[in-house]
């Protein structure tokens, strides 16, 4: 038990072996989300930029096939992870920094090479080694895609408001009394004029979300916050019960979700709003009270 322990320690964490290996292998999440971006432009645009209008026209399937294209692209470099993890392993660095999973590895290696036992045999003891280490590497793999989602989503938003023209007309991270993802205009004229501004929350799911709502509308005063969920069709069908859109009526919430989610779960629901309404309707009349602000703030 004290083994699979240390090797639990060893192995994840934001320091663990698992985090240094996608370090050495997944591009960070700015080169990531760019790597989907480009491989979209090529599959519509032949390459080239869209210009605004494009964009604006297909903004919601622009968005969604940025998220799943970074998604499939992120599961083929955690497929590298695992290939190269066992020769990481071998590494000075991981005999130094992570010497119970370096020996479970080199022990692995040495069953091969024992020239008494048959084959199978030999299978059997690497079987042995290997089960506990990619155990804890893929729990750790899945721990860190879980937690990149909500990451990469607002890093495709921002890239949409800002080919919008929207850039200077937003702000990321902002701590307010808690952490918030965007807030519009800016927080100086947040200062000005809090009616004015609005707040908006970016996370794969609602579930993740769900006990941060209501700290959120604490941080805001009651303010209005737009929650745009990521998720797919299916993800949604089992994620936004009934009970969860209830609690958000009852809030100054909107709920923004992709277009397919909007049509199929909620079509006459005023306050789930689909990504385009919320792109091509909401903002720009958010826009007109909040411009006034940034004239001011100079």
């Amino acid at each position: 038990m004290n083994q699979w322990e240390d090797l639990q320690r060893e192995l994840q964490g934001s320091k663990g072996f698992a985090a240094w290996v996608r370090q050495q292998v997944i591009p960070r999440g700015t080169q990531l989300a760019e790597e989907a971006r480009q491989h979209v432009f090529r599959q519509r645009w032949n390459n080239t930029l869209p210009s605004q209008d494009e964009i604006l026209r297909d903004v919601d399937s622009l968005f969604c096939e940025f998220l799943d294209t970074e998604y499939a692209l992120y599961l083929r470099y955690e497929e590298q992870c695992a290939l190269k993890a066992v020769e990481l392993a071998l590494s000075d660095h991981a005999a130094q920094q992570y010497p119970n999973t370096s020996y479970l590895i080199k022990s692995a290696i040495s069953a091969l090479e024992t020239p008494t036992t048959s084959p199978l045999e030999k299978l059997k003891a690497v079987a042995e080694h290997l089960r506990p280490f990619y155990r804890l590497f893929e729990q750790s793999l899945a721990q860190g895609r879980m937690s990149r989602a909500g990451g990469s989503a607002q890093l495709h938003l921002d890239y949409l408001l800002r080919h919008l023209g929207y850039a200077g007309e937003f702000e990321t991270q902002q701590v307010l009394n808690g952490k918030v993802d965007f807030l519009f205009p800016s927080r100086q004229a947040w200062e000005l004029d809090r009616q004015r501004c609005i707040v908006v929350s970016v996370k794969r799911s609602l579930r993740e979300r769900y006990k941060q709502v209501f700290e959120e509308l604490g941080i805001t005063g009651g303010l209005t916050v737009y929650l745009v969920i990521t998720q797919t069709l299916d993800e949604a069908k089992k994620d936004l019960t009934k009970e969860k859109i209830d609690n958000i009526r009852k809030q100054n919430v909107y709920l923004v979700v992709r277009d397919v989610v909007k049509n199929n779960m909620f079509p006459k629901e005023n306050r789930a709003l689909s990504f385009s309404q919320f792109m091509t309707e909401e903002l720009p009349l958010r826009r007109r009270l909040w411009q006034p602000l940034l004239g001011e703030q100079r």
